[in-house]
């Protein structure tokens, strides 16, 4: 895994050596060229909020192309100490933070302390409802600026709804077995 464009282009990202029963998936390089050459409009100084993180590779892409603030929601310690150590490899640590903390309460606490992202993130373990139930919490905040876009990553046999609450989905990208669906605050919120 390396950083593919921006500051930090060609930096190598560490991934941790986990148990077999974890299913670190990280986002393939052509899949997330994709996503930021979608994005480029809206990554320049970009609030970034990176939900089921992992070692934060989408995260710390947004930065090297311009983001201004990355914020990084990971449960497993483990891996967030590895997203730590690529913050540092990468030298994005002073615009980056990271909770350790399931996704659906860390929407919630930074609801309520960090303002409106430009863009959100979801990188579920593909075929779980956590993907659904993220979408559902972020419909139910604040967090999405007006003008901001969420990308639900997932596998193409899971599919997602048209719309979650405010969320409507307006765009659907396909890169092998993965699918990033694209949400906006609809017109009428």
């Amino acid at each position: 895994m390396k950083v593919i464009a921006g500051s930090a282009k060609g930096k190598r990202l560490r991934f941790p050596k986990i148990a077999k029963d974890k299913r670190l998936r990280p986002l393939t390089g052509q899949a997330k060229e994709a996503l930021f050459n979608i994005l480029a409009g809206k990554n320049p100084d970009a609030r970034f909020l990176d939900l089921f993180a992992g070692t934060g590779s989408v995260g710390i892409e947004a930065l090297s192309r311009g983001a201004e603030l990355a914020i990084f929601v990971e449960l497993d310690r483990k891996i967030a100490q590895t997203l730590r150590e690529n913050l540092e490899i990468t030298g994005f640590s002073d615009r980056a933070e990271i909770y350790c903390l399931d996704v659906i309460r860390a929407i919630k606490v930074i609801d309520k302390n960090k303002g409106k992202f430009d863009i959100v993130f979801i990188g579920a373990p593909y075929g779980s409802a956590l993907l659904e139930g993220s979408l559902k919490a972020l419909a139910e905040t604040q967090l999405v600026d007006i003008d901001g876009v969420v990308v639900a990553e997932h596998c193409v046999r899971n599919k997602v709804a048209d719309s979650y609450g405010k969320l409507v989905k307006y765009r659907d990208s396909r890169y092998g077995d993965t699918v990033l669906s694209f949400y906006m605050i609809g017109d009428n919120n």
